[in-house]
């Protein structure tokens, strides 16, 4: 029976509703802050301070919207990244009725939480990080970037690479297990890397997922 702590996508959804509540808060700051100056304008309007109202409020308002809309954006981000865990995690269940065990966003010490940790019937031990990036995802010098048209960039939270690899090291400790392999998967744009791999870890999208981990496991 597999084991099943937590639901696919758990941690990001809640850090989504986290992420929403402070764009809420901004919005309504914002909001207060617009009325507190209007008010404040017309009672001083025959000031010279009223000018200096006007432009606080003006300043300030304009402030919390931008980081309500910062993080509005980050919640649809974090969203859009548990719906890919949840994806995933039905393409898995192929898996569990061949009795893989698997566990969801398991907690490790550096790295926040793994997205997929799984432990086939011949014992050997494989963690995924599920990521929802667009592009197509391609090696360069060694390194994880991802292109769109003629342009490459790089990501935004830094070497996917050695995230991943960070938390196999972590569940190998965690498991007492002698090697775990790390698993890069994408439910957006394309990969094209040759063999799949980039320094020890694979990288592949979500429909070929299931098929790289049962040829792994041979």
């Amino acid at each position: 029976m597999s084991i099943k702590t937590k639901k696919p996508g758990e941690y990001i959804r809640k850090l989504a509703r986290k992420r929403t509540r402070s764009a809420m808060i901004r919005y309504f700051l914002a909001g207060g802050v617009s009325i507190a100056t209007v008010w404040l304008f017309i009672i001083f309007s025959t000031s010279s301070a009223a000018i200096l109202i006007l432009l606080a409020g003006i300043g300030g308002s304009y402030y919390l919207c931008r980081s309500g809309r910062y993080f509005q954006k980050r919640a649809l981000d974090a969203q859009r990244g548990a719906k890919a865990e949840t994806d995933v995690a039905d393409l898995l269940d192929v898996l569990e009725l061949k009795k893989w065990h698997i566990e969801y966003n398991l907690r490790i010490q550096k790295w926040g939480d793994a997205d997929i940790v799984l432990h086939s019937p011949k014992g050997k031990w494989y963690v995924v990080d599920v990521k929802s990036h667009g592009g197509t995802k391609i090696a360069e010098n060694g390194r994880l970037r991802r292109r769109y048209g003629k342009n490459i960039y790089d990501f935004r939270e830094g070497d996917l690479i050695h995230k991943v690899k960070g938390q196999a090291k972590e569940v190998r400790l965690l498991k007492s297990a002698s090697w775990v392999t790390a698993i890069l998967c994408f439910t957006r744009g394309g990969v094209n890397i040759a063999g799949d791999e980039i320094n020890d870890v694979y990288v592949v999208s979500d429909g070929k997922l299931v098929d790289i981990l049962l040829q792994l496991d041979k």
